[in-house]
């Protein structure tokens, strides 16, 4: 009869630590799963503010991209316009060139009578032409010390001759 309580006993308390060790893999699964859940959150949070950011960097760099577009657009507008300013004033140097190698050919008892009216049409020919010219200069968006230099006249009488044209 010892014999049998000893063995009952026996198996009472391998029963009793079985019983403990499945209680103690159930909650290590439980906290796996819990550890789990957890990192598994977290990781979709990291993917999403990084998919944010991306979206907000990708969204900077277009509006950099249309900036520099518009800007290099602007600087292919003003090379153009440089390039046919360019053209012109080479022409005309080589129309006055033409010219006076002609005058200097010429006697002076060649030279008509009519020089000062002929100089004075001239002059408001070139004055036309240098209005003209500060008009287009303007539309095209140089500013008036650059228009002043490059049409040979004051700050000042650029500033007039805009403003007579616009009306201000």
């Amino acid at each position: 009869m010892q014999y049998r309580f000893i063995l009952i006993s026996i198996i009472l308390f391998l029963v009793i630590i079985v019983a403990i060790v499945n209680i103690f893999r159930k909650l290590s699964k439980l906290q796996k799963n819990n550890i789990i859940s957890d990192l598994e959150s977290e990781v979709n949070d990291l993917v999403l503010e990084l998919n944010q950011t991306a979206d907000r960097n990708i969204n900077i760099l277009e509006d950099k991209i249309k900036t520099l577009a518009s800007i290099l657009q602007d600087a292919d507008k003003r090379i153009k316009i440089l390039g046919s300013e360019s053209g012109k004033i080479k022409s005309e140097s080589v129309t006055y060139n033409q010219l006076g190698q002609i005058s200097g050919k010429r006697d002076s008892s060649d030279i008509p009578l009519k020089k000062e009216t002929t100089i004075q049409t001239q002059k408001q020919v070139v004055e036309l032409n240098k209005k003209d010219r500060i008009i287009e200069l303007h539309n095209n968006g140089f500013s008036c010390p650059i228009i002043a230099s490059r049409v040979g006249l004051t700050v000042g009488e650029v500033e007039l001759i805009i403003s007579l044209v616009e009306g201000r």
